[in-house]
């Protein structure tokens, strides 16, 4: 269903503000276009890939769209009439473009300051607390490279449910996933930051 620019704009007023609903619309209605662009793109450069290749690419595409405060979000003017739809597919060519040149590195990694470790209180677990070991001033420093060693599904999920506040279970909406699924994805990514921070700790 093709949205006037004046719709996308009111959305956008609407995500950007905080609605919930609203970022959720936005992935339900920009989804698949994603998926379809990535794939163009990929095929018209004759490159091999699969399902996971194609999540993968979807997902740090989202993360991309909602990361520092949705600063790419925010660039988006209308002019010229150009829709939400083509900014958002201009965002993903130039994804899976950086992609492919840094053979393999997304872009997502190289943002300071992910996640607020003020936010992680599923990392604190009774009197065996990883953050209290650690110099308070480089604890965001440390969790960040943790963060980043996450799939780029991870990371967004991580993005959604801890920086942004959203529920499991809207998480899993915006991300397509099962309720079962997220919870399994959040389990996995908070014992993988504990490890990478762990291991991090005893390599001081």
């Amino acid at each position: 269903m093709k949205h006037s620019i004046a719709e996308d704009k009111q959305l956008l007023t609407r995500l950007l503000s905080g609605n919930k609903k609203a970022s959720e619309e936005l992935v339900r209605q920009f989804s698949d276009p994603v998926y379809k662009t990535i794939q163009y793109t990929l095929m018209a450069r004759n490159v091999s890939f699969s399902t996971a290749d194609l999540e993968d690419l979807h997902n740090t595409v989202f993360l991309l769209l909602f990361d520092n405060q949705c600063k790419k979000l925010k660039q988006y003017e209308g002019r010229n009439g150009c829709s939400l739809f083509s900014w958002i597919r201009m965002i993903t060519v130039r994804t899976v473009l950086d992609h492919l040149r840094k053979k393999g590195l997304d872009t997502i990694t190289s943002h300071k300051n992910l996640i607020p470790t003020d936010n992680l209180s599923e990392l604190k677990d009774g009197g065996s607390n990883v953050l209290d070991k650690i110099e308070k001033q480089e604890q965001i420093a440390l969790l960040n490279k943790a963060v980043q060693t996450l799939s780029a599904r991870d990371q967004l999920f991580i993005k959604l449910h801890i920086k942004k506040g959203l529920g499991v279970n809207e998480a899993a909406g915006i991300m397509q996933l099962s309720s079962s699924s997220a919870y399994t994805l959040k389990h996995r990514a908070i014992k993988k930051l504990k490890q990478t921070m762990e291991a991090a700790m005893k390599n001081r």
